[in-house]
């Protein structure tokens, strides 16, 4: 009897490693914590196919193929690889949980226990002669195949198990990714056992380069747009990965602002136009290449260094958006930002950021711009990132004692008592050695969210500063600024509150500045908020008050016990008769209706002396003081006479 072994599905398995190879080197996949194992995996597939074919090779020719020492080895070292094999499979499909990337030392332990019994297993199995069996025309490698046949269905039954126990952790893909092909696999591993006693056929190798095949797909493949050509984020975030601090090159950033097109032209035309302009693109150098970010945003790297060359290409790129405009004929609008990449933006999130930052300084403009990053540029961004990371580390510590939220004062002056009675605090951010202004970081606060959580550490920090003070000196309060969004929050009364009863000392002590505009956003959720901090003691002050929301009627249905005039009412008032007439009219209706008034950005004596003519009761400004650390305001305080 002479045995033939068929090894086509061992060659089949083969060209899809190779293929899976060449295609995770060529294009730029997704490369996530556990790509690593695919990606290794891959090789010792290749591998351990190519050992399986020359064992099948040589057990189909033994009269001139065998050779008594080299072949045992050929067979262990297959074995050792492909226990390699199941290891990579294993730690993918249970890496792809968090929480087992935190047991990772119990995982590593876990499957060394388990190899070391494979190899204890292999050990008897070479010794008792039992992995193969040689004759004169063929070599018998059942026993060897049904070892590692068995050793994978122990493996995929294993990794079942582990997903199954762990189902909280994974997403719904991976489960039923798993729930759908271990069980093939297993079936698979069985049919090979029966196909190699039966008809000597050996195709286990596509067991496990199909694996890695759908693991590749389903979870790092970026694909091209076969239309457009053109890559994904992704894949634009791994060309910057691999490039960035290596050489510089240069980003093209078009974003477009189209209308509704269904009257204007058709899809299928659009598409065409699209399509054209790509490939327009292609053709002005191989160093450009294509990705689309979304719908309307699309990014160009030019792969050079040189800025007049990529100036040019990029010069190039709109040109030929201007050609799309024209074919189109339609009413729409792109802003084209292009700048140099270096090391200085370090990752490819950085950049995304950068180039956001750089777009939406456009947002408002009703037409076209092609725009080219500056220096400044990157200097003014690099302070817009480290204040919103800054910023989102501070929220999510949200440490009371954060050293970064840095509280100064200013004195207000009391015409009546010709003192010092009360302070405005005023927030501001260190970072390094860096320390910025409000109007620095408060917008990038309030649109990442962080507004409140600064707020709260502000409040706890003021509170304590009042409460040392109390004991010592004589002053009304310490006012602090509330944010349009939190006016209209459901938790702002709560937490602030909650802070300010930690603290002994009279609740009138502390008092909240509310901006006229933020007051007139949400009237209604406004004033509810204002009429708990009321009833709680707290007084309120209407900051900014002359800023164009105006309106005595709904002043007058407010809380406030303190109208602050903003600074440009007072400049304007010195300049102008008539808004001279306006001013002192707003102040005696005021007063008459029992508000206190309060003026701000007094700087010189003759804005002091027009301001107490004027009848202020509080004047504010750099006249009288500076903003300085709130613990300086003892020298502006008096002491209490019993001490």
């Amino acid at each position: 009897m002479i045995l033939n072994y068929n090894y086509i599905g061992e060659a089949a398995s083969l060209l899809i490693s190779c293929i899976l190879m060449f295609v995770m080197l060529y294009t730029r996949p997704k490369k996530t914590y556990v790509y690593k194992f695919v990606f290794v995996g891959t090789i010792w597939s290749i591998a351990a196919s190519i050992l399986e074919i020359i064992i099948i090779i040589i057990a189909n020719r033994p009269e001139t193929l065998y050779n008594s020492r080299v072949f045992p080895v050929l067979l262990l070292v297959y074995l050792m690889v492909y226990n390699g094999v199941l290891y990579y499979i294993f730690s993918y499909v249970n890496m792809m949980s968090m929480a087992r990337r935190k047991q990772r030392k119990e995982f590593l332990i876990m499957y060394a226990v388990l190899s070391a019994i494979y190899i204890t297993v292999l050990i008897i199995r070479m010794v008792s002669g039992s992995l193969y069996k040689v004759y004169l025309e063929y070599i018998d490698i059942f026993g060897f195949v049904r070892f590692y046949c068995i050793a994978g269905i122990i493996c995929a039954a294993v990794c079942f198990y582990a997903t199954v126990t762990n189902k909280h952790h994974i997403s719904r893909v991976i489960w039923h990714t798993v729930c759908i092909f271990v069980p093939v696999e297993i079936i698979v591993l069985l049919m090979q056992l029966w196909a190699a006693k039966s008809y000597h056929a050996i195709f286990a190798g596509i067991t496990h380069s199909a694996i890695l095949l759908l693991a590749f797909l389903l979870f790092h493949n970026i694909p091209y747009d076969e239309e457009s050509g053109c890559e994904s984020q992704n894949a634009l975030d791994e060309f910057i990965k691999a490039v960035i601090g290596k050489r510089a090159f240069y980003l093209v950033f078009t974003e477009f602002k189209l209308p509704s097109v269904e009257n204007f032209i058709s899809e299928g035309d659009i598409q065409i136009i699209g399509i054209n302009a790509c490939r327009s693109i292609e053709a002005i150098s191989n160093k450009v290449r294509l990705f689309r970010i979304s719908e309307d945003k699309f990014v160009n790297i030019i792969d050079v260094s040189d800025e007049k060359a990529a100036l040019g290409m990029a010069n190039q790129i709109r040109g030929v958006f201007d050609r799309v405009k024209t074919e189109l004929k339609l009413p729409f609008n792109y802003v084209i930002i292009t700048g140099r990449v270096d090391k200085q933006l370090k990752d490819p999130f950085k950049i995304r950021q950068f180039y956001e930052y750089l777009s939406g300084k456009f947002d408002d403009k009703n037409n076209s711009y092609y725009y080219v990053a500056e220096k400044e540029d990157y200097d003014n961004f690099a302070d817009i990132y480290e204040i919103t990371y800054s910023l989102k580390d501070i929220r999510n510590r949200m440490d009371y004692n954060d050293e970064r939220v840095v509280v100064y004062a200013q004195p207000i002056y009391s015409v009546d008592t010709d003192s010092f009675r009360v302070a405005e605090a005023l927030m501001r951010l260190k970072i390094g050695d860096k320390i910025y202004s409000p109007d620095k970081f408060i917008p990038i606060a309030e649109k990442s969210g962080c507004i409140h959580a600064l707020s709260c550490i502000m409040l706890d920090k003021i509170c304590r500063v009042v409460q040392d003070l109390e004991k010592y000196y004589e002053f009304d309060a310490i006012s602090i600024n509330i944010s349009s969004k939190e006016l209209s929050s459901r938790e702002m009364d709560t937490d602030f509150l909650d802070i300010i009863d930690k603290y002994e000392f009279d609740v009138s002590k502390i008092r909240m500045e509310i901006t006229e505009s933020a007051m007139f956003e949400d009237h209604s959720a406004a004033v509810d908020n204002m009429a708990i901090l009321d009833r709680a003691g707290i007084q309120l002050y209407l900051d900014d008050f002359g800023t164009g929301y105006s309106s005595f009627e709904r002043v007058m249905d407010c809380p406030v016990k303190t109208i602050k005039f903003d600074k440009t009412l007072l400049y304007k008032s010195l300049d102008d008769d008539r808004m001279d007439d306006i001013l002192s009219y707003m102040i005696e209706v005021f007063k008459k209706n029992g508000f206190v008034t309060l003026v701000e950005g007094v700087e010189d004596e003759q804005q002091n002396k027009y301001s107490m003519d004027r009848g202020f009761d509080y004047i504010q400004g750099y006249h009288y003081a500076k903003p300085e650390p709130i613990e300086e305001l003892k020298k502006y305080f008096t002491r209490k006479s019993n001490f």
